[in-house]
């Protein structure tokens, strides 16, 4: 998309923006290292205030940007939305028309938002988004013209808000709806043997973690309400590859799970790739795969004609 089919959208810049850029940039060993860390400090304000408007959750606070050592190394105005990621914010001077994306902010991004500053510093604008799928590597500048709307970012946020990043899981972050399995299946007086966080493979001694957190997922049917807990287990071996294991139990006053319930798994292409299906007197069932970095999935669980679906990222 064209620049010229949207206008940029005006930020005023308040005090406080302005208060954090001068004592980051003061901390800095040199002035041209205190230049880019008061203009990405700005960049960063102004869209953490776009999106306050929008009522869109950011922290300032938990992005890397906000950290003393990270900052004085690395060139990067980065802004966490809680739940869902890192939104990188670029600057970009008045007369510049290229986004340039330094490789140490070209990973672990869901986007970038390009910022230009004003003559006096006074105010931004956000003239656009870029995708990760635009950014090269090593990254290489970016036209202004190829830039998207902003609302593109908008529904990126919206689709990551229903995507479970199982990554962050290894950082302890978890969307509230996940919860401990103790707390889910001490509820119901079940047993679920659990694996340690930290465990070892003795054949080579390979740090392995494991990690598991479930989800109550319930829909009406026939007047009652059916309830099931999906348990997602992910066991990361510092590796590309992971491996998932997905369980689902009956919940509440179900004893079993009902027969003919499908479980399935979809690539991201939305194609099926792992199915099973209950039988008579079922009262679990299980799926197992590999995913690499940054593969995407789909669980969906069918009966009759009911469809629930879970996405995920690892």
């Amino acid at each position: 998309m064209n620049l010229t089919q949207f206008l940029p959208i005006p930020v005023l810049l308040d005090k406080n923006s302005h208060r954090y850029a001068m004592q980051f940039a003061a901390e800095q060993a040199t002035p041209q290292k205190g230049k880019q860390v008061y203009l990405n400090t700005l960049a960063v304000c102004g869209v953490h205030q776009y999106l306050k408007w929008l009522s869109i959750p950011s922290n300032l606070s938990q992005s890397d940007c906000w950290h003393p050592g990270l900052r004085a190394i690395f060139n990067i105005a980065d802004l966490v939305l809680p739940n869902i990621g890192k939104l990188e914010c670029r600057p970009i001077l008045p007369e510049e028309q290229v986004i340039t994306i330094p490789p140490e902010a070209s990973d672990n991004r869901i986007g970038y938002v390009a910022v230009r500053l004003s003559e006096e510093l006074d105010r931004v604008e956000l003239l656009g988004f870029i995708t990760p799928s635009q950014v090269s590597q090593p990254p290489e500048p970016i036209s202004v013209t190829q830039l998207q709307s902003l609302d593109s970012l908008l529904e990126t946020i919206h689709r990551l808000k229903l995507l479970v990043n199982l990554r962050q899981w290894l950082e302890g972050i978890f969307q509230p709806e996940w919860q401990p399995l103790e707390l889910l299946l001490a509820s119901q007086g079940r047993v679920f043997r659990m694996a340690s966080n930290n465990l070892v493979d003795e054949s080579n001694v390979t740090p392995v973690r494991i990690i598991s957190r479930g989800k109550v997922i319930s829909w009406e049917k026939n007047g009652d309400r059916v309830s099931f807990i999906l348990i997602v287990k992910m066991t990361n071996k510092y590796t590309e590859e992971v491996d998932i294991c997905l369980q689902l139990y009956p919940f509440g006053e179900m004893e079993q799970l009902p027969p003919g319930l499908k479980f399935i798994v979809l690539d991201e292409s939305n194609r099926p790739c792992l199915e099973a299906e209950t039988r008579q007197e079922d009262n679990w069932i299980q799926l197992e795969f590999a995913c690499q970095a940054e593969e995407k999935f789909t669980v969906n669980i069918v009966m009759d004609e009911i469809s629930i679906k879970e996405q995920f990222k690892v």
